[in-house]
């Protein structure tokens, strides 16, 4: 199972395909960013996560994405 099908989004949903790009662009785009950058995302992004209100799923994903940056951080 991927974190596509874990968003149970059904492959023939019409949702999908645009959600598929989006996430390649960012990850093309992800690849030309300085590490520099990196830590400046994870700063805007824990800031950021302190505007949303308490139960807002926004903020899992927020958290996620961060963890992934520190990870990416390590690799270099």
């Amino acid at each position: 199972m991927n974190w596509l099908d874990r968003l149970g989004l059904d492959p023939d949903d019409p949702k999908r395909a645009p959600l598929v790009k989006g996430l390649s662009d960012l990850t093309q785009l992800r690849h030309r960013i300085p590490l520099k950058s990196v830590g400046q995302r994870m700063d805007e992004l824990a800031r950021h996560i302190a505007t949303l209100k308490m139960g807002d799923a926004r903020k899992a994903q927020i958290v996620s994405e961060i963890l992934r940056l520190g990870e990416l951080l390590k690799e270099q």
